[in-house]
């Protein structure tokens, strides 16, 4: 990592206001940080890894302070990196100079999978990060990441004391209807024969894990756990003592599942109805459902089924400016950065191939096809010009976050993937700006202008006129022509 990237690393920390997933920020002014040892630990054990950075100072807004002994800080994360943990560490150590203050940054690299969980010697725990921690593993959780090291379709499995009879018939006629339609060959042999061929029922004579939680009646009858718990948190609630209202919890087979949450949605959550530059009327809800669809059906289908995972839920949060659904089981043989980008994989394959021919309330089926959903998301975001949704892969959970859309953004008339500078070259393109005049224009925090103003003069998209760092320079737009 050089200068500039760092310096955009901590713009982007200003913002959150925190560390995160990914970047863990200390002081170290007065020595190697002794909580670090569980940060390289849980960087180890997650997708990705993650980069440690000594000598920047979170209290004060990130900034670069210099740590005390540069070679004491390097030769110790080395020490710790191949010697303190149950496997050795792979960490690429560096240092950045910034106003003559020196960081210390330690990208710690993910281990091979067949050697999770790592463990810190020193206590026999192991570690994993949840967005801005490091969080000590359960005997259970530990186990987690044992189940992962190996392939097994758990959806594929019988269901003990299962019968068709389990099956709800409106679903299971819409299902082989389906299936019959799609294919030539099905469509010549017996419903019985297309269930069992399709693997909807077990050779046993079962239902499969697939089938019923599919199909089923009631999946909960076997499966109590595969459940979604709904809540709403907002900042007002939790300071007057109430930490969350508005809670439900979701049941039923997938598709019911799935309408059921949608419906949660829209009840809490805000609709915009405006006119378009066309004449026309549209109703916008700050959380696209198109997107909340894709999401919840991702986190219903590709959740861990695992007996251990099996304990946990899958919970949908609306806060005050997002929305957050978190599965158990992280991605499943690809990177976050591969999202959209590659052929689906699935742990649960055959869950997910009956989901794409499962009828729904809307007209439509659970899932469409394997593979379209990410890319649907960005679609219908992007359409309304709102910010796209993010994802954090905790190896044994998986959270998918929607910034709140507002009435603002979609009629900026701003281009796709509206973003901050985007909103900061709109307002330049009219006058030269201050930064304050800049943050009233555009309705961005301070974080956000600076974070934008640096990207854009960067770019050689936006002037200057005025010293670095000076609150009252003036800021223009670029004139290409």
């Amino acid at each position: 990592m050089n200068r500039i990237e760092l310096e955009d690393v901590l713009d982007a920390l200003r913002i959150e206001k925190n560390d995160n997933r990914q970047y863990e920020v200390k002081a170290a002014q007065s020595g190697f940080p002794k909580s670090i040892a569980k940060t390289i630990c849980a960087f180890a054990n997650m997708p990705g890894g993650g980069t440690i950075i000594l000598g920047v100072d979170e209290k004060r807004e990130f900034a670069i302070t210099g740590v005390s002994d540069v070679k004491n800080c390097q030769h110790t994360l080395a020490h710790y990196a191949q010697r303190e943990y149950s496997v050795p560490i792979l960490v690429d150590i560096s240092t950045v100079i910034i106003d003559e203050k020196s960081a210390v940054l330690a990208r710690v690299h993910e281990v091979r999978e067949h050697l999770k969980p790592v463990r810190y010697k020193k206590t026999g725990t192991s570690f994993i990060r949840q967005y801005d921690s490091d969080f000590e593993l359960s005997r259970l959780e530990e186990k987690l990441f044992e189940s992962n090291q190996g392939i097994v379709h758990y959806d594929e499995d019988p269901v003990s004391g299962s019968s068709i009879a389990d099956l709800n018939k409106a679903l299971l006629d819409g299902y082989i209807n389906n299936r019959k339609r799609s294919s030539d060959v099905l469509r010549r042999i017996g419903d019985d024969e297309v269930l069992l061929r399709t693997g909807v029922i077990h050779h046993s004579g079962e239902v499969s894990t697939a089938g019923i939680l599919a199909l089923g009646v009631y999946p909960q009858q076997f499966f109590p756990n595969y459940t979604l718990k709904a809540c709403v948190r907002k900042k007002d609630d939790l300071s007057a003592g109430i930490r969350a209202s508005n809670v439900r919890s979701f049941d039923g087979p997938v598709p019911e599942m799935l309408e059921s949450a949608l419906r949660w949605i829209t009840a809490n959550s805000k609709e915009f109805t405006t006119d378009l530059a066309d004449g026309n009327v549209a109703n916008i809800n700050e959380y696209p459902l198109i997107t909340c669809r894709e999401m919840i059906a991702n986190s219903l289908i590709h959740r861990d089924l695992c007996p251990m995972a099996l304990i946990e839920t899958i919970t949908l949060t609306i806060e005050d400016e997002r929305l957050i659904i978190s599965n158990p089981g992280g991605l499943f043989g690809l990177s976050i950065n591969e999202l959209g980008k590659t052929a689906s994989r699935t742990r649960n394959t055959r869950l997910a191939e009956l989901s794409q021919f499962v009828p729904a309330e809307r007209g439509a089926n659970v899932i469409e096809k394997l593979g379209s959903g990410i890319p649907k998301m960005y679609s219908e975001q992007d359409r309304h010009e709102f910010p796209r949704p993010s994802f954090i892969d905790g190896e044994i959970y998986f959270t998918a976050i929607l910034r709140r859309g507002s009435l603002t953004d979609a009629m900026n008339g701003l281009p796709k993937r509206f973003t901050n500078t985007a909103r900061i070259l709109k307002a330049l393109s009219r006058k030269p700006l201050s930064r304050v005049e800049i943050e009233k224009e555009t309705n961005l925090t301070t974080a956000q202008v600076r974070y934008a103003l640096t990207k854009l003069i960067r770019e050689q998209q936006v002037g200057r006129i005025g010293k670095d760092k000076d609150p009252n320079n003036t800021y223009f737009a670029v004139n290409e022509e």
